[in-house]
């Protein structure tokens, strides 16, 4: 039939590109007509290999996908679906032929989402099903993470489908890198012999990354980490899509477009990494924005003491979000004071509740099973003082203040937090508040020696095991290229060395008074390394470099 006998021309590899301009015009005439009868001829015209013919025939191929779906909207969805195929790296293809390819697909995935916005829809499905596996090459991953970020700008709509796309994609990624080999990788030397496999400038104040000579033209180390360096990837571009999208080209910050973008974070981190266990960077993005306006630091702690407070949500995800929100107190350096103050008192003003509902029927050892939300809102407390009480301190009213909080009361209540938190934490807040007079924690300390308890329970909500004190988010950012943005934002543990001479071996000794057994010398680094060996039940580390005080 001519039908058939059209199809098989279409399908013919040696059209040129005039035949096929014709061909095509020639659709676009009795596009009406091309319904689910014309599934074979549709089919044929989506495998056609349009994107590196000449402009023209680029072009004619463009306002016939626009002019299909526009005329049949069952259409939509195949036609979105190959062009977000041409999003992904091929190895076959040179570079300037990805490149061309990438182009072309975005023009025309533009084009067509303009002239028909009602196949939107069908967008972030395709992009999830193309996704590459984290298996893929570094240039499979970077090439597909730009399209999407591409894409965004041109349909800010998608902004929260493609963030969430790209964030879990990431975090699969993120689960899989073991931090002590990034660490190990930290201390060697590098290598001289390392070759980059991508090339990508980020600026910080001015400041290009650090760069090596390659054949000589400039690229960007890798990390040997083959996962890590996937990562870094995906993070430095997802960074500097923020910050492009974030300001106004003359550099001046615009709120709006941030707010948006702030607004679409959150979403998908409480829906993916709120929710994820073990993830070591991808949440850093949320640290990096809140830094560009203050409405951001007061918006993110607000979703998270939200979640930490509501009853139904599981005891694992409130423990998570208590976490975050210690974290990020403690570790961005741009949160104000205030904040900090403000923090403290929501979380103390809450324990003190908590204790007043429960304590009285609070039994000898401590139910973690029971009030693991209670036991992870003060060590978030502990570890929030601990990185800030040199700045609490320096206040007018310091003591009048760390009064009110009333650490004595949550020290010494029935339900025994200092038990089941974290000892690193635990040891450096009775150091730190012996030395000011603040709370004396010593003969409770020396007490829970001798209480033996699980250091797991199970969530009788979701049934999903609860790991005491383990998870501590915003511990060191350890990937290299991305890291240049976040590291001005971050504060590292070993800042605080410059006050380490104040807790000396005198702070802890045994006096007749105090009959506790203490280590002979309990400096710092001697509590990282007392708590924080690799054989500890809870050796995932909270941020104490045990080598700061060295």
């Amino acid at each position: 039939s001519e039908y058939s006998v059209v199809v098989k021309e279409i399908c013919a590899r040696e059209i040129d590109n005039v035949q096929l301009q014709r061909w095509l015009n020639g659709l676009r005439c009795c596009i009406s007509s091309m319904g689910r009868g014309c599934d074979k001829l549709v089919g044929a015209t989506l495998q056609l290999s349009w994107v590196y013919r000449d402009e023209a025939t680029v072009s004619a191929f463009t306002e016939y996908l626009a002019d299909l779906i526009a005329a049949h909207a069952e259409y939509a969805s195949p036609c979105v679906y190959m062009l977000v195929q041409l999003f992904l790296y091929k190895e076959e293809r040179t570079e300037e032929q990805n490149s061309l390819a990438f182009d072309r697909a975005l023009t025309c995935m533009n084009h067509v989402l303009e002239m028909v916005p009602t196949s939107l829809y069908c967008v972030k499905q395709h992009l999830l099903s193309v996704c590459p596996y984290k298996g893929r090459s570094a240039q499979c991953q970077e090439h597909f993470v730009q399209n999407c970020l591409r894409l965004i700008s041109d349909f800010p709509v998608l902004m929260g489908d493609i963030f969430e796309i790209l964030l879990e994609h990431m975090v699969k990624l993120d689960v899989d890198i073991s931090k002590d080999e990034l660490e190990a990788e930290l201390t060697q030397p590098a290598d001289s012999d390392a070759t980059g496999v991508f090339q990508l400038e980020l600026e910080q104040d001015g400041q290009a990354t650090v760069e090596a000579s390659c054949g000589g033209c400039k690229v960007a180390v890798p990390m040997t980490n083959v996962a890590a360096h996937k990562l870094d990837i995906c993070m430095s571009h997802v960074l500097m899509f923020i910050k492009k999208h974030s300001h106004h080209s003359d550099g001046t910050f615009h709120l709006d477009a941030a707010t948006l973008v702030f607004q679409s974070l959150c979403k998908v981190f409480e829906k993916v990494l709120l929710l994820t266990h073990g993830t070591s960077h991808v949440q850093f993005l949320l640290l990096y924005l809140c830094s560009l306006h203050q409405s951001f630091v007061e918006g993110f702690l607000h979703v998270l003491w939200n979640t930490a407070e509501d009853v139904n949500c599981g005891a694992v995800t409130r423990q998570a979000a208590v976490s975050y929100m210690a974290g990020f107190v403690a570790r961005a350096k741009y949160i104000p004071l205030g904040t900090v103050i403000l923090c403290l008192d929501l979380m103390t003003e809450w324990i003190s509740r908590y204790i007043h509902q429960f304590d009285s029927t609070a039994r000898s050892i401590p139910n973690v099973n029971a009030h693991a939300v209670f036991f992870s809102v003060v060590q978030a407390v502990l570890y929030i003082f601990v990185f800030h009480h040199q700045a609490l301190l320096q206040m007018d009213d310091a003591h009048t203040y760390l009064q009110r909080l009333n650490f004595e009361r949550i020290i010494t209540c029935r339900l025994n937090p200092l038990k089941v938190c974290l000892n690193s934490i635990v040891e450096l807040f009775a150091m730190i508040t012996r030395k000011h007079e603040i709370v004396f924690c010593y003969t409770i300390i020396e007490r829970n020696r001798r209480i033996v308890m699980p250091t797991t329970c199970i969530d009788n909500k979701s049934n999903k095991v609860i790991h005491l004190g383990s998870f501590f988010p915003f511990d060191p950012y350890l990937l290299q290229q991305s890291g240049v943005l976040i590291k001005e934002l971050y504060t590292q543990f070993k800042d605080m060395a410059a006050d380490a001479h104040l807790y000396t071996e005198e702070d802890t000794k045994t006096t007749e008074s105090e009959p506790i057994a203490f280590p002979e010398s309990p400096s710092l680094e001697a509590q990282m390394q007392l708590n924080l060996t690799p054989l500890s039940p809870m050796c995932i580390s909270p941020g104490f470099d045990k080598n700061s005080f060295t």
